[in-house]
């Protein structure tokens, strides 16, 4: 019925018009919900409860944020295969080009080289003895070539085993890794040998997906590989990057510990696209939530892109 120009029992400022109190009610930003929780002329009760909703919002989506973090963190894919490497390193590659190369390499860890010279000097007694008998010479020349085809054929790559190939694939390995000639026990060059080694191992996991000893083997050799590529980190490290990178691996492949289990045969596709480990309700459930969280981060995102162009008159791109 009447209007008093001041309010009685309150200790608070002095309220004269429906203006003071607009102005009397602070403009608050909000930063992360982007968008402003109620009118300017709200009173000082509902404006006080809008803070508080506000203010659990932002410990709500700040809390979120913070959790898909440290998930990410504690889940991170491994960025080449723990294994056999990146599968862009050419490290394995050029060492097989070399065993599979017959100009070079013979079989059995016999030298071109040395065989050429063998067969020249068989050759040049040969004629030596036949005097200057012109048939006989051409006869000695025949029986010569004869010989050296028969020896290719015989010291043939492709007529050798496994386990020959992967001696001459050793000798190659240490070849390119070794510090100074000779060098056989420096710590990138016994990573290279268990390396190369490694490579021929999966190849029977891959053909032979039963062979549990075998599986076994490679696990040894992973972590043995592992232990040595960590000693070399803490001794030298410039050489150890360089080790790692001239193997195709990472440092997470090194210092990361991982399950050579069916999980990872199903990641890295060792036997095709082959279903190993299905997913279960909990695995399921837990993944949906992981999904859920990741699609409110990112609305958080974009609203929070958008309060800022609003805020400073900017795009953001």
């Amino acid at each position: 019925m009447f209007k008093f120009s001041t309010r009685l029992f309150t200790t608070g400022r002095l309220l004269f018009n429906q203006e003071a109190v607009s102005a009397a009610v602070p403009r608050f930003k909000v930063t992360l919900a982007a968008r402003r929780m109620g009118p300017v002329s709200a009173d000082k009760k509902r404006a006080k409860r809008l803070r508080k909703k506000e203010n659990r919002i932002k410990r709500r989506i700040i809390k979120e944020v913070n959790i898909l973090k440290q998930y990410d963190i504690n889940n991170v894919a491994l960025t080449v295969d723990p294994v056999l490497g990146s599968s862009d390193c050419k490290f394995v590659e050029r060492i097989m080009e070399k065993v599979e190369n017959q100009e070079f390499t013979l079989a059995h860890g016999v030298s071109r080289v040395e065989f050429e010279k063998l067969l020249y000097a068989a050759e040049k007694v040969a004629l030596e003895n036949a005097s200057n008998n012109e048939e006989l010479r051409k006869n000695v020349i025949e029986t010569e070539e004869n010989k050296r085809r028969a020896l290719l054929t015989i010291l043939n790559t492709r007529n050798t085993n496994v386990a020959d190939k992967k001696k001459m694939a050793v000798k190659f390995a240490k070849e390119e890794m070794q510090r100074s000639p000779g060098d056989t026990a420096s710590p990138e060059v016994q990573a290279a040998i268990a390396t190369v080694k490694i490579h021929f191992a999966m190849q029977q996991v891959k053909n032979m997906p039963k062979d549990k000893k075998n599986i076994q083997h490679v696990r040894q050799m992973v972590q043995h590989r592992q232990k040595i590529l960590k000693y070399l980190k803490r001794t030298d490290a410039k050489q150890y990057y360089y080790a790692i990178a001239k193997l195709g691996l990472s440092d997470d492949a090194v210092e990361r510990e991982f399950n050579m289990g069916k999980q990872y045969m199903q990641d890295f596709k060792v036997w095709g696209d082959k279903v190993l480990v299905k997913e279960t309700a909990s695995v399921a459930k837990k993944n949906k939530k992981v999904k859920d969280l990741r699609d409110r981060v990112a609305e958080y995102n974009a609203l929070a892109k958008r309060n800022f162009e609003i805020l400073n008159g900017k795009t953001v791109s």
